[in-house]
């Protein structure tokens, strides 16, 4: 049982050395070292197994759904939740573009949501949304969504 426990905490500290190497080299005022997203684990049953984020990020509730006809009163507002239960969504590389544009930079994204208001003229519009998560990993999903002219219930000189 001893040199069972012995054996454990050896391929620990083998695990851990490359860490403090690297802990060690940094100089204090250098940023922070990038810390790769792969667990690794000890338990009873295995001496060494590795869980590495391959998977993309969830994207889910957007609005306007799909195919989805909004009225031109007031501002269309466009929105969508996502997540990633590994390694984490980056903020920082979520992006929306309506009709090809990238709005990113007008609009609010806040935990794991994102929201978006413009004045959207009647017709057809595309949205596209990317969100990448800590590991690298990427999801797109892509709708469309008619605004119809309120007085006639069309959408305008686009449709």
């Amino acid at each position: 049982m001893q040199s069972t426990l012995r054996s454990r905490i050896a391929t620990a500290a083998l695990l851990l050395a490359p860490v403090a190497a690297l802990v060690a080299a940094q100089p204090a005022s250098a940023a922070p070292a990038v810390v790769a997203h792969t667990v690794v684990s000890v338990d009873t049953h295995h001496d060494r197994f590795e869980h590495r984020d391959n998977r993309a990020p969830a994207i889910y509730n957007v609005t306007p759904s799909q195919g989805d006809r909004v009225s031109d009163r007031g501002l269309t507002q466009i929105s969508a939740r996502f997540s990633d239960d590994r390694s984490g969504i980056d903020t920082r590389s979520v992006t929306l573009r309506v009709d090809g544009r990238n709005v990113t930079g007008r609009a609010r994204v806040d935990g794991n949501d994102i929201r978006y208001a413009d004045n959207l003229r009647p017709g057809r519009h595309s949205a596209e949304l990317l969100v990448r998560d800590r590991a690298g990993n990427v999801s797109r999903h892509a709708w469309s969504f008619a605004v119809v002219d309120r007085d006639s219930g069309r959408y305008g000189h686009n449709g």
